[in-house]
């Protein structure tokens, strides 16, 4: 039997129990893709932890509306909350992290520049910031996730270190370097409601000098016993190994 196809909606866009979607890809998809139609049955998601079971009442080229006929507050499971904190990467390669990240169950992204980063803190405009929101939404989409991460920075990597609010700092080295620990060994350290910020470096990886400064703000150094990781396969990896029960 086939699911019922889940879109995005900003709760702004539900009155009176009528939705109306005006975003062209969502649009686009229910009709050139799916091939709804009125009557067809659809599951709307907020990302903050509300869907809407609604029926589609009319569908254009740009515009979607319907009807909303109940609302249900889903259950959040509890797992590792885990903050990504992701060097600024090649041009091309975001929007692979953050979608790969988000299907996973990441719940939040912070980008910074650091000492080897080949894109720079300006290039990371508010307008990218928009385009990885709809990279967001579209994983949440398809992985059936219930809350929309957040997307923030950029910052440079001594302010990623002194971050407060963490269970545990884990930066990800690419190799078992003096003083970093397996990261199964740290994963047994872990409860399973445990608030972690996972650091993930560019493609040149960390300095010395970064790794130095890490350690002196309460990071752990760690590494997983794997072939040398790509910056966008890293942090999926990582996250992955952590987040699975």
């Amino acid at each position: 039997m086939q699911n019922t196809p889940r879109f995005f909606i900003d709760k702004s866009q539900i009155k009176r129990k009528r939705f109306l979607i005006e975003d062209e890809r969502s649009v686009r998809h229910m009709g050139l893709v799916l091939r709804m139609k009125k009557g067809d049955s659809l599951i709307l998601f907020d990302g903050e932890g509300f869907e809407y079971n609604a029926t589609l009442g009319f569908l254009s080229k740009k515009q979607a509306a319907g009807v909303v006929e109940d609302i249900v507050e889903v259950e959040i499971a509890s797992k590792i909350m885990i903050t990504l904190a992701q060097s600024l990467p090649r041009a091309g390669k975001m929007d692979d992290i953050v979608r790969m990240n988000t299907e996973i169950g990441v719940d939040s992204y912070i980008f910074f520049e650091s000492e080897y980063s080949v894109a720079k803190k300006e290039s990371f405009t508010i307008s990218k910031i928009e385009r990885l929101n709809k990279v967001v939404l579209e994983a949440l989409r398809q992985s059936e996730g219930k809350i929309t991460p957040r997307i923030t920075g950029p910052l440079v990597f001594e302010e990623i270190t002194n971050l407060g609010g963490y269970d545990i700092k884990i930066l990800l080295h690419s190799r078992n370097v003096d003083g970093s620990t397996n990261l199964p060994n740290i994963k047994k350290e872990l409860n399973s409601t445990a608030k972690v910020l996972m650091v993930i470096g560019p493609e040149g990886g960390f300095s010395p000098k970064e790794v130095a400064i890490a350690k002196k703000n309460g990071c752990k150094i760690a590494y997983l016993d794997l072939p040398i990781l790509r910056t966008e396969t890293a942090g999926v990896v990582a996250n992955s190994f952590l987040l699975i029960k």
